[in-house]
C-alpha cells in the first residue's frame, strides 16, 4: 500500500542539506543577506541539495518541468531552500541576542553531525559542489544552537489542560486507529515511481481472482492463509496482510473509508482503489490512549508556540537577495 503524497506537502518543506550549483565565479559571492548576517553560496547550496532530493522523490526529473500557480518548479525550490536556510539563521541570531552558547559536549557533536551531513550527500557530490568541511560544520553548528534555542524557549511552556480534554472528548472517535488485515489483486503496477496500469487481460484476471478469494474468505477460510495465497501486496505480506492505522494518515481513501465501515471481524466487499482489488478484514478497533494522545497534543502545541516566535523573526527580519548571484543558481544545466 502507499501513502498519498499530495504536492503541496512539499511547498511546505522547511529541512537542511545540499545540490549541484553552477554559474557562481567565487566562495566569496553571497546568495542574501539576512538582516546583517550573509549567507554565503556554498551553505546555499547545502540547503538546496535536500529540496532538490525531497522534490524529485516525488516527481522524479520531471518535476523540473512543472509550474506551481504558474512558476517553474526550479523557482519555487530555490525559494523554499532561502526559506529553509533563512528561520535557521534567524533562530541562531536569537540565540547570540540571548547568549546561548554551547557546552562542550554539544560542540563535540559539531563533527559528527557535518560528517553524517558529509555521508547522506556522498563524496562525490560534494566535490562537484565544492563543499568545504568548514561549511558542513558550520551547519551543523547552527542546526545544534536552533535546538538549544528552542529548548530554552519552551522549558516552562505548557498546556491548558481544560483544552486538551476538550480536544480529546471531540476528537476520541476520529483518533481512533483500526488494525486490518488485506488481500490485493493488482490491477496497477508500481514502475520508476508511478502507478502503471497493468493489460486489461491482467486486470481480468485479478478482478476473478478477488473474486474467487473473497468467496473463499466468506464462506470462513483462514484468512491469513487466503492472504498469503493470493495478496500481491509484498509489503504486508510478512504480517499477514495486516496494517494499522488512523483516519487521514495517507492510507487510499476507498481502503480508508471501508476499513472504519466494517465491525469487528467482518469481511468487506471488493474495494477497489488504485493500486487494485482489496479484501479487508477488520481485526481490531484501537481506542485511543489519552496519555499518549496528551503527550502528543503538548508536542504540537510546543513545536506551534515555538514555530509563531519563528513567524514574528521572519516577519520582521530584513533580507536581500543578491541577484546577481541568484540568477546564476541552477538545478539544472
Amino acid at each position: 500500500m502507499g501513502f498519498n503524497k499530495g504536492m503541496t506537502a512539499i511547498l511546505s518543506i522547511v529541512i537542511i542539506v545540499g545540490i549541484l550549483l553552477t554559474g557562481c565565479s567565487s566562495k566569496n559571492d553571497y546568495v542574501a543577506v539576512i538582516n546583517d548576517g550573509k549567507v554565503s553560496v556554498e551553505e546555499y547550496k547545502v540547503y538546496l541539495w535536500r529540496i532538490r532530493q525531497v522534490y524529485q522523490s516525488i516527481g522524479q526529473e520531471d518535476i523540473w518541468e512543472t509550474k506551481f500557480d504558474g512558476k517553474p518548479a526550479e523557482e519555487v525550490a530555490k525559494e523554499r531552500a532561502l526559506d529553509s536556510i533563512k528561520s535557521i539563521k534567524l533562530q541562531v541570531q536569537e540565540a547570540k541576542k540571548m547568549k546561548l552558547s554551547l557546552t562542550e559536549e554539544e560542540k563535540e557533536q559539531i563533527k559528527t553531525r557535518a560528517a553524517l551531513l558529509k555521508s547522506e550527500i556522498g563524496e562525490e557530490e560534494i566535490k562537484n559542489m565544492d563543499i568545504s568541511n568548514a561549511t558542513l560544520e558550520k551547519i551543523a553548528e547552527e542546526n545544534i544552537l536552533s535546538q538549544k534555542l528552542f529548548e530554552t524557549i519552551t522549558k516552562d511552556f505548557v498546556i491548558n489542560k481544560e483544552e486538551f480534554e476538550e480536544f480529546f472528548e471531540q476528537n476520541k472517535e476520529s483518533l481512533k486507529q483500526v488494525r486490518v488485515k488485506h488481500i490485493l489483486l493488482k490491477t496497477h503496477d508500481i514502475k520508476n515511481g508511478q502507478l502503471v496500469a497493468l493489460s486489461e487481460e491482467e486486470q481480468e484476471e485479478a478482478y476473478r481472482k478477488a473474486q474467487e478469494a473473497l468467496e473463499r474468505a466468506k464462506a470462513g477460510e483462514d484468512f491469513a492463509s487466503l492472504v498469503q495465497e493470493y495478496s500481491e501486496d509484498e509489503a504486508s505480506l510478512p504480517s499477514d496482510g495486516e496494517y494499522v492505522f488512523g483516519r487521514n494518515q495517507g492510507m487510499e481513501p476507498a481502503f480508508e473509508t471501508a476499513s472504519f465501515e466494517l465491525n469487528v471481524g467482518e469481511i468487506s466487499d471488493l474495494v477497489e482503489t488504485s493500486y487494485g482489488y482489496h479484501i479487508i478484514k477488520l481485526e481490531e478497533i484501537i481506542e485511543p490512549d489519552k496519555e499518549v494522545t496528551e503527550q502528543s497534543y503538548y508536542n504540537l502545541e510546543k513545536q506551534s508556540f515555538y514555530q509563531s516566535k519563528v513567524q514574528e523573526w521572519i516577519n520582521q527580519a530584513a533580507v536581500e537577495i543578491n541577484k546577481e548571484v541568484w540568477d546564476t543558481i541552477k538545478i539544472k544545466e
